[in-house]
């Protein structure tokens, strides 16, 4: 019987094989319009379209095999961007058509619409067709070349932008037979030339699944390394099922599949249900991906749902009075696969994205139907197995519409303000809006309402305090760290609740001030650099704020004004100083000479820029000298001066002034006259002597000053120039000692390529840019190690210990660590007590951190330019990275780490997340069935996470998330990643900004290359919390500048893909899929 069929068969093909010839190939329309507008035949210009024309000289292959009559298909990617199409079928007719009076292959080639399915009996099913596909693949290429083997002979065709170049000619014998179509599209068409493997292997993996016993073999040889891979399977929809679920564990032991006729119609489908809550549908007609569906796949859905409704009613899984299990119910954990073959098959547009015959509905409803009712009878534990997980799937279904009624709710009530985490923008223009959704710790952290910040009028005020005056109108100023790294005054721009309800940690510094705020929220450090709160460990050395009022001395004339302790310049610097600079710097009034700084409130500790004015000297005198009940004629003032009068401090004062020159001359006048006297003088010789023997004290003085008049002394040209006369007499009393040390040095330095190469390298190095920068450098490590050791001293003994520091100098030999002497002298001008008060002032110190259980709302504020402001507390903290962006048109919603793993959850469990909820809210669209495309808040969604493992998981969570319940959003175009810099390249005083490797690389070398600056400095970002705004701004936001990635729905794909074997519960995928890219992982995070 089975040999009776195979004869029958064979000979259908053998009557075919002679019945296919240049008849068979029809004439619709001319080939012109391709070019002109190719998108309307490959669907874009772009990385699909290129990709489409390899499809369509594929699909010309495997109708041959369909039809029996090909068992072979190679493709091969050559260099120079050539792809060549190899098949075993019967070879593209060669002879002369009887219409175009031209060979039937030349004709299939160049002609549109001519190909072998439009009429005759050489196809029952096709997808491509020669001339169909090929008409354009030739017309899109700058060249291409046909090779037919036919007859045993050789036959060979070439094409420029579709135009033959010769006849058709035969050029040799061949022993097999088959088309080989090379082409090489057309750059003119194609902005971009680049062929995908990964993308051409899973379409053709497809192919080879849908046809069973066809051999595709794919060949890349357009790298460095040839690549090869090979496709081949028996099972056909059944092997097909067994890689779609190869990450899922299926609930079914028997796969549902039928392959059966209906009315000229082939219908070949099988699915299984797996553990999983998605749906993976994919439909083929003539083994063309149906992306969109259509009839066939409409038919099978129908089929689905009809059966298991009327199974589960007559198996009492469903009673009389239970709605009727819905579509998405029986869909839910399904992978299913539906392919049909039919003649003529109707797609929409040239790209065949969706089946439009009604037929084909029909035939798939009822050839499914009827064998799944079989199959239910059949394998009734399967069975069971499906019911059940449908069942499921329809309490899931109704708790989530609850769930999802009250995001909606939560949505209206609040209307969608999403307080405390959404940053919203102000603009109502829809496709102006951005949303970028960002990790928590990029978005910034923030701190309990009742920490206190420092003010430039005087006053420690609370976060809560803040908002409060902000709202009223109120402008406070807080201090800040410059780029210089010197304190700065700066405005207080929108303190605000931040967000509700968090998780905290509590900060203890070395001076038991105490710190509430998020784990996330950034520390200054010492060194400039920061730390998250979480990460602070015991010791940590802190930027500090120290403040003090001053007092008279030490060349300070005026009491009771504040001071502020510099990090930079390590001296104390008044904070109307400050206060003044910003006005000048802003603009608010210019600097003169002999001008007075004036407190217009005459409150001399309100140091607010808006508080002060500039005026003359005189002027100034003359303004207070009519307000003096508001200045020294004041009561409290007078009594003040006659307790002044009476202390030690007035008393030094006076004393100081008599040590003034002038004062000093006249007294040395009155002396020189009074020691012209001998008798006194002999008088005040001996009083001096019983005085300096006495006074051990005063002779320790002395000697301390005869040490510094001897450093005085070296210190003068002259008198080095004297020790060098002498070092020279030296040398010439005792010459041998000379000549020694010259033999050494002529040894060394009698080498010319030494000498010369010495000069070379010293003159590219020692330059004056060079020296200054070494100098300030050297300077910094110097003055800093120094500061550091003695504040340790410090803290533990509270006392400067100058032989302990020395003690410490020789036990760690570290040559950075300079004489105590020598810090004094070249960083603080010989003044002791101000290095004295650099190292007491050196920092704030963390003693722990501590989490905390309650949780609590949480405030911030922004500080431009310099981002970060001090706490009452003495430290200086990051402020949030919100203002990174352009409020207008920009908003950011910080989602607190990893979403909810969507692979895994129902609809109703996901809603219960609160960064879900979020996010759904602040889109606006809805959910599932309330899903409302129109309801979008904004143009873009931006999905901005760092550059780490982290990162790129987050990233994967959102992209499944968006596949799987708001793929309109990416289907409209409304997607994107953000793009920011993995580097930051400095070289002098440009700077680039690059994002891999290679370029990183290529950057360096630009920017050396024929400069005097030979080296370059290069920040790895990790994170988007290592940028300050600006950068932030302008690498990633800044839509002047910044790179986004639009997301389509194969990305997403993909995404879904890996998600799937990485979360799933099957080992063997995994451990596949990280054995097979170990070896490609770069900057892995442990």
């Amino acid at each position: 019987m089975r040999m009776a069929k195979n004869e029958e068969k064979n000979k259908d093909i053998n009557q075919a094989s002679e019945s296919y010839s240049a008849k068979d190939i029809y004439i619709l329309e001319g080939l012109e319009p391709v070019r002109k507008r190719p998108g309307m035949y490959i669907g874009s210009t772009g990385v699909d379209g290129l990709h489409h024309l390899i499809w369509e000289v594929f699909d010309n292959s495997i109708d041959e095999a369909m039809a029996g009559f090909a068992k072979n298909i190679k493709i091969e990617l050559l260099k120079n961007n050539r792809v060549a199409v190899t098949d075993d079928g019967r070879g593209i007719p060669v002879d002369i058509h009887p219409q175009t009076k031209k060979s039937a292959l030349e004709t299939a080639a160049t002609t549109l619409h001519a190909g072998g399915k439009f009429g005759g009996e050489s196809y029952k099913v096709s997808g491509g067709l020669h001339g169909v596909g090929l008409s354009v693949v030739n017309a899109l290429s700058v060249w291409m070349r046909a090779e037919v083997c036919r007859d045993n002979n050789l036959y060979v065709q070439e094409y420029k932008q579709g135009k033959p170049q010769f006849s058709v000619k035969k050029i040799g014998k061949c022993d097999r037979r088959g088309t080989k179509i090379i082409f090489d599209a057309d750059p003119e068409i194609f902005s971009k030339i680049e062929y995908d493997i990964k993308k051409i292997v899973d379409h053709l993996r497809q192919q080879a699944l849908l046809t069973k016993g066809i051999r595709i073999e794919i060949i890349d040889e357009s790298g460095k390394a040839p690549f090869y891979y090979s496709f081949y399977f028996e099972g056909g929809l059944i092997s097909f099922i067994d890689y779609l679920n190869v990450s899922h564990k299926a609930i079914q032991k028997e796969v549902f599949y039928v392959n059966k006729n209906y009315e000229n119609i082939d219908v070949e489908a099988a699915f299984v249900y797996n553990e999983e809550n998605d749906a993976r549908e994919l439909s083929f007609a003539n083994n063309i991906y149906t992306p969109d569906g259509g009839m066939h796949l409409t038919g099978f859905r129908s089929a689905l749902t009809r059966v298991l409704n009327d199974y589960a009613r007559n198996n009492n899984y469903l009673k009389e009075s239970d709605e009727n299990l819905t579509g998405d119910d029986v869909r839910e954990g399904l992978t299913a696969v539906v392919s049909v073959k039919l003649r003529e098959p109707q797609f929409e547009g040239q790209t065949k994205a969706r089946l439009g015959n009604p037929p084909a509905r029909t035939a798939v409803e009822s050839v499914v139907s009827e064998s799944l009712k079989e199959f239910l009878e059949k394998y009734s534990l399967d069975a069971r197995a499906v019911m059940e997980k449908c069942l499921l799937a329809q309490k899931a279904r109704k708790a989530a519409k609850a769930a999802k009624d009250t995001v909606l709710r939560k949505g209206i009530l609040e209307g969608l303000s999403l307080h405390g985490k959404l940053a919203d923008c102000s603009t109502k223009n829809v496709e102006e809006g951005e949303l970028f959704i960002v990790e928590g710790d990029s978005a910034g952290g923030c701190f309990d309402g009742d920490t206190k910040v420092a003010l430039i009028d005087g006053r420690n005020l609370a976060f809560k305090e803040l908002v409060k005056e902000y709202k009223q109108g109120k402008k406070n100023y807080c201090y800040t760290l410059g780029k210089n790294g010197d304190v700065e005054v700066a405005p207080i721009l929108h303190p605000r609740k931040t967000k509700k309800n968090m998780e905290v940690v509590k900060v203890i510094l070395d001076n038991q001030e105490e710190i509430i705020c998020t784990p996330d929220h950034k520390f200054m450090l010492k060194n400039g650099g920061y730390k998250k709160a979480k990460d602070l460990e015991n010791g940590n050395s802190l930027m500090p704020l120290y403040r003090q009022h001053s007092k008279i001395g030490n060349r300070i004339t005026i009491k009771g004004y504040e001071m502020v302790f510099s990090p930079k310049s390590n001296r104390w610097i008044f904070t109307h100083l400050l206060a003044d600079k910003h006005n000048i710097e802003n603009g608010v009034y210019e600097k003169n000479i002999n001008e007075a700084i004036h407190h217009i409130d005459f409150n001399k500790l309100n140091n607010n820029p808006d508080n002060l004015l500039r005026m003359s000297k005189l002027e100034h005198i003359l303004y207070h000298s009519k307000l003096l009940e508001k200045t020294i004629h004041r009561e409290d003032v007078k009594e003040r001066c006659r307790q002044i009068r009476q202390t030690k401090e007035f008393k030094e004062k006076i004393r100081n002034i008599m040590m003034t020159p002038k004062m000093r001359k006249m007294l040395s006048e009155r002396a020189r006259e009074q020691w012209q006297n001998e008798e006194y003088k002999n008088y005040m010789t001996s009083k001096f002597l019983d005085f300096y023997y006495s006074n051990e004290e005063y002779r320790n003085k002395n000697n301390k000053n005869l040490n510094e008049a001897q450093k005085k002394y070296w210190s003068d040209d002259n008198n080095r120039a004297k020790q060098s006369e002498k070092v020279k007499e030296y040398f010439k009393k005792y010459p041998e000692n000379k000549k020694v040390l010259s033999e050494i040095s002529v040894k060394q330095w009698n080498n010319p390529e030494l000498l010369d190469w010495r000069k070379i390298k010293t003159k590219e190095q020692w330059t004056l840019e060079f020296r200054k920068k070494r100098k300030v450098a050297y300077d910094k490590t110097y003055l800093n190690k120094a500061l550091k050791v003695l504040s340790d001293i410090y803290r533990d003994n509270r006392e400067i210990d100058k032989q302990k520091y020395d003690e410490i100098r020789k036990l760690t030999n570290d040559k950075s660590l300079i004489k105590y002497e020598t810090v004094c002298q070249r960083f603080f001008g010989g003044d002791e007590n101000q290095l004295n008060e650099a190292v007491i002032y050196f920092n704030h110190r963390v003693k722990s951190v501590t989490p905390l259980k309650e949780k609590i709302d949480v405030y911030d504020l922004e500080v431009l330019g310099t981002h970060n402001f001090a706490l009452a507390s003495g430290v200086f903290v990051h402020n949030s990275a919100k203002q990174g962006r352009d409020r207008r048109f920009q908003a950011i919603l910080p989602l607190r780490g990893k979403i909810l793993n969507v692979e895994k959850s129902r609809l109703d469990k996901m809603l219960l997340n609160n960064e879900i909820k979020s996010l759904v809210i602040a889109l606006g669209t809805a959910i599932s069935d309330s899903f409302n495309i129109e309801n979008l808040r904004y143009g873009k969604i931006v999905i901005m996470t760092d550059a780490d493992t982290d990162g790129a998981h987050i990233r994967t969570l959102l992209l499944t998330l968006f596949y799987r319940y708001f793929r309109l959003v990416i289907e409209n175009g409304h997607l994107y990643i953000a793009q920011p810099p993995l580097y930051r390249v400095q070289v002098g005083k440009e700077i680039r900004y690059v994002y891999n490797d290679n370029q990183k690389d290529k950057i360096v070398k630009e920017l050396t290359q024929g400069k005097k600056e030979t080296s370059a400095n290069i920040q790895r970002y990790k994170g988007l919390g290592e940028m300050n705004p600006e950068q932030l701004w302008e690498t990633t936001m800044n839509p002047e500048k910044r790179t986004l990635k639009a997301i389509v729905i194969e990305d997403a794909q993909e995404a879904d893909r890996l998600f799937e074997i990485l979360m799933s519960n099957q080992v063997e995928p995994r451990k596949q899929f990280i054995q097979s890219n170990a070896t490609t992982v770069k900057n892995l995070d442990i």
